[in-house]
């Protein structure tokens, strides 16, 4: 799997159902659409991209999703170039997660510039650029995050919630549909039983995000599955209990071999 990120300049075209396409993600509910790619043909099904807001404020990280078919030539997006046959190549892809600027605050330019993200050229000239593996995984770290803060209000803390999980979304690269509502009601449940905090849930860790991360830290978690997806050979529930607020150092040790290992013990 590689990974790109695309564009969008409001200032070019209006994105008139952001708002309900925004809710729908928010909802847990993937998004099929399509986006230009540049001259990228090496785009493949199963890929990771990222979508970008460019050229008006406020500027940044909008959006995230996989690529479901390969580069292919389309009417272009430009209705007056599209009246005369004018076409671009572009990709269909599922959008899992999508910001309202300004209503939601984009991934900015200000974090993207710290760190490791920081060796990135983040004002491409167009759709399409491949992101070193390196500064996607700091993007994933980061974006999970953000996201969290503009997810957490809308969701609700039923125990009862539950999920169908398992699905093949591409048979290439067989990635299996995680529901980001089903993950934000965990965080939510967590936080209510912690009075507020958000701990590793691994004994004897307890790990506190917002205690050594301050304002970074709020409201980020990683989410393990007790009975990984991967063993599944079909869609089934997954509720609340069949999931673990986890930090990265306890989640790499849990899967550390290709294992899932339990919880209890993992601390010696």
């Amino acid at each position: 799997m590689k990974n790109y990120f695309l564009t969008w300049n409001p200032k070019r075209w209006h994105w008139e159902n952001l708002a309900d396409t925004s809710a729908d993600t928010l909802a847990g509910k993937g998004v099929i659409a399509s986006w230009i790619c540049g001259n990228t043909k090496k785009i493949q099904p199963g890929d990771r991209i990222f979508l970008m807001r460019v050229s008006e404020e406020p500027k940044g990280i909008i959006g995230s999703g996989w690529v479901t078919t390969a580069p292919h030539l389309r009417l272009h997006w430009d209705a007056d170039k599209a009246a005369i046959g004018e076409k671009c190549l572009g990709v269909d892809g599922e959008w899992e997660r999508l910001l309202n600027p300004p209503v939601d605050a984009p991934l900015g330019m200000d974090e993207l510039k710290k760190g490791r993200l920081a060796a990135f050229n983040w004002t491409p000239q167009s759709s399409g650029t491949q992101m070193p593996d390196e500064i996607a995984t700091a993007l994933e770290e980061k974006w999970a995050a953000h996201v969290g803060k503009t997810s957490l209000s809308a969701v609700t803390t039923d125990t009862e919630l539950s999920a169908m999980e398992g699905a093949e979304k591409l048979a290439l690269v067989r990635h299996r549909k995680r529901e980001q509502s089903l993950r934000d009601a965990k965080v939510a449940e967590a936080r209510k039983i912690g009075n507020g905090k958000l701990k590793c849930e691994v004994p004897k860790c307890g790990f506190d995000f917002e205690a050594v991360y301050d304002a970074l830290g709020r409201d980020y978690a990683q989410i393990h599955h007790l009975k990984p997806l991967s063993d599944r050979t079909k869609p089934s529930q997954t509720k609340l209990d069949d999931l673990a607020i986890v930090c990265a150092n306890c989640h790499a040790k849990i899967h550390r071999g290709g294992k899932c290992r339990p919880l209890d013990g993992l601390i010696p």
